[in-house]
């Protein structure tokens, strides 16, 4: 698998490129600065040559750009003005842009990296946009390997830009973070523990488009930071994917950020055919990298249904999507082949994503399958009591795990002494006093009953 070759740092934003259409004409007053020391007479006659010949549209040799990269840089670094900052970074991101930008140096990182603690967005988002399309040219890429770029650093600012209330700061840092992720080790970083604080922030992008959508119904309050919902979902979707094509990653990405479930209810909602697309080819990563880790996790979020209704209830102009469609519908059947009640049960407890399901409330269900949680040295109960401690579990999922040893005490009375060795009565006993949502408790009251219950028979 490949990832296709797209622009080394591409953004597009309406705002941000207005505000750099007016940087580029705003006067600059470099004699002036020159006058007072801050810029050498040397440095003022090379900037005008070059700004002369700009504006006469006459090409430069590359030994020429070379040098004025140099001065832009030095610049840069001895300047504190924020006008004349985002003049300079406007014209190295042209020489970047071009090709020609000569790599990602040491200075040319040290000086960018400082323009993101600037208390100035666009400044900001210009340097992180620099050092992505410096690291990405050309073999800067391989460079940027070997000297170990900090992209926890970059991807520390991005996340700050992602908490911003500004819909176009918020728009441009997921721009940059999916160019970023065109390099493997940058996934890699994303994805490990220094960086998790954003790629929790990037999924909460994602929620936010969907709140989006519900305020246009007048169903959730308002959301903050979330531009045209369409291209921010694709963008962030599309970050997803290209983490996706790590295997790792792909095994461990809905484990931990419940990627498939939004996703599936962003398919359900989307209106554009490449936000479709890119979920689809996102799905299709997940199940052909990690078909263990994330099988069960489609099954709960009802991917083969939600595939199907694509398939057949919406007529898309993109061939290659509607065989998409059909292709990865096959692939994920054959992995579930004919699965009974039981064997969906398993598959939802093992996602850790319990909802409530018809199972869970039928008692024909637990009538018949009640001597099969005490396989394999209880491996149910024992996966349904671990789940009472799991952090990341929802409130949902609470309730239902509660319920569900409830059941199993119920119908198998000898089990309430499983329960207490191996910790989970003390665990439900807990949550009747320790959760904050009420179906938490009340489910826990119930289990807690029923093994007194039971208790009491004996």
């Amino acid at each position: 698998m490949t990832v296709p070759d797209v622009p080394a740092a591409m953004v597009n934003n309406q705002f941000f490129d207005e505000f750099t259409d007016k940087v580029r004409v705003k006067p600059i007053p470099w004699e002036g600065y020159s006058r007072a020391g801050l810029i050498s007479g040397d440095d003022l006659r090379e900037l005008k040559e070059y700004q002369q010949a700009a504006a006469a549209q006459a090409n430069r040799e590359g030994k020429d750009v070379a040098q004025y990269m140099g001065l832009l840089v030095r610049l840069t670094e001895k300047l504190s003005s924020i006008d004349a900052l985002q003049y300079l970074l406007v014209q190295v991101d042209d020489i970047v842009e071009s090709g020609q930008g000569g790599g990602c140096g040491e200075q040319l990182q040290r000086v960018m990296f400082r323009c993101l603690e600037k208390k100035d967005d666009y400044l900001g988002l210009k340097a992180s946009k620099i050092l992505v399309g410096a690291i990405s040219g050309s073999s800067s890429a391989a460079e940027a390997e070997q000297r170990g770029f900090a992209y926890a650093r970059l991807f520390g600012y991005l996340e700050r830009c992602m908490r911003s209330e500004l819909t176009s700061v918020v728009d441009v840092a997921v721009q940059v973070m999916q160019s970023a992720l065109r390099a493997r080790r940058a996934r890699t970083v994303l994805f490990g523990e220094e960086s998790a604080q954003c790629l929790a922030q990037l999924i909460d992008v994602l929620r936010r488009t969907q709140q989006s959508l519900m305020q246009a119904s007048g169903s959730a309050p308002r959301t903050r930071g979330v531009v045209a919902v369409p291209q921010t979902q694709y963008e962030v979707v599309f970050c997803l994917w290209l983490l996706s094509f790590e295997r790792p990653i792909a095994a461990a990405l809905d484990r931990r950020l419940d990627v498939i479930a939004i996703t599936a209810e962003i398919a359900r909602s989307a209106v554009k055919e490449k936000v479709v697309r890119i979920v689809v080819a996102l799905w299709a990563n997940l199940l052909r990298l990690a078909a263990p880790a994330n099988v069960p996790a489609m099954l709960v979020a009802r991917v083969p249904a939600c595939l199907a209704t694509l398939g057949a209830g919406r007529s898309f102009k993109d061939e290659d999507l509607r065989s998409d469609l059909k292709q990865l519908a096959e692939e994920l059947a054959e992995h579930t082949g004919v699965m009974t009640t039981w064997d969906e049960y398993l598959n939802e407890l093992a996602s850790g994503k319990l909802a409530w399901s018809p199972a869970h409330r039928s008692e024909q269900f637990w009538k018949l399958h009640i001597r099969r949680m005490d396989e394999h040295d209880h491996r149910v109960v024992r996966q349904l009591a671990d789940l009472l401690t799991e952090p990341t579990a929802s409130e949902t999922a609470l309730a239902v795990a509660c319920h569900d040893l409830s059941q199993y005490v119920r119908f198998n009375p000898d089990g309430k002494r499983l329960l207490a060795r191996i910790g989970a009565k003390a665990r439900v006993m807990a949550l009747m006093t320790t959760s904050e949502c009420p179906d938490v408790r009340y489910e826990a009251l119930l289990c807690v009953q029923q093994i007194m219950l039971n208790a009491w028979r004996n």
